[in-house]
């Protein structure tokens, strides 16, 4: 019964591991811009809640270096759109609508 237990709790550590980084280095920097570009008011802030969870579980297990560079793509992000013109503007807002609707969980 014991190597039974010791077993499962083994399989199941992997399993956690094994869940852990669920996206790429890049998929994770591309939601960290999706994050800047949704907490933007020039834009329009949208509820950020499930992409600061994504992040958050997402980001424990990174290079320090991948996690720098989140935090610098968030901020150069939102400074980009809150800065942007009309044109500018809709283009930000159509990268938005497409390529951040997974991470955004179809926040509006």
């Amino acid at each position: 019964m014991k190597v039974l237990i010791i077993a499962t709790v083994a399989v199941a550590s992997l399993a956690g591991a094994a869940n852990a980084g669920s996206i790429s280095d890049l998929q994770f920097l591309e939601a960290a811009r999706c994050r800047g570009l949704a907490s933007s008011e020039n834009l329009g802030k949208l509820d950020t809640a499930s992409l600061d969870a994504l992040l958050r579980a997402e980001g424990g297990d990174r290079d320090l270096a991948v996690r720098t560079s989140a935090v610098s793509k968030i901020d150069a992000a939102r400074k980009q759109a809150d800065a942007a013109d009309d044109k500018k503007k809709a283009k930000l807002l159509a990268e938005r609508e497409s390529k951040c609707a997974a991470y955004l969980g179809g926040a509006k």
